[in-house]
């Protein structure tokens, strides 16, 4: 459970793998740019889906609970996504 970041290019690239021990999940976007989210095998696409700005953040709760792989695609190259995974 020890917080993370990854560093987000324009490109869609997995930021968090699939993991079924997950218990909870917070993703943060510490960087001034876009960050769009998406889940399982899907391709991040920006500006689409779950999108975060500057300093925004995504909680998963009990409606939106998944352990697939989490994929992140930026506005710029080496945007900051600060993770924290809970097992």
């Amino acid at each position: 459970m020890t917080p993370t970041a990854a560093s987000v290019d324009t490109t869609s690239s997995i930021v968090v793998a699939r993991n079924t021990a997950r218990r909870g999940l917070v993703l943060c976007n510490t960087s001034f740019n876009n960050i769009s989210l998406a889940f399982g095998s899907n391709d991040a696409v920006l500006n689409s889906g779950v999108t975060l700005l500057g300093g925004a953040s995504w909680a998963m709760n009990r409606y939106q609970f998944t352990t697939a792989e989490v994929r992140a695609i930026a506005s710029a190259a080496g945007s900051n996504l600060a993770i924290q995974e809970f097992f």
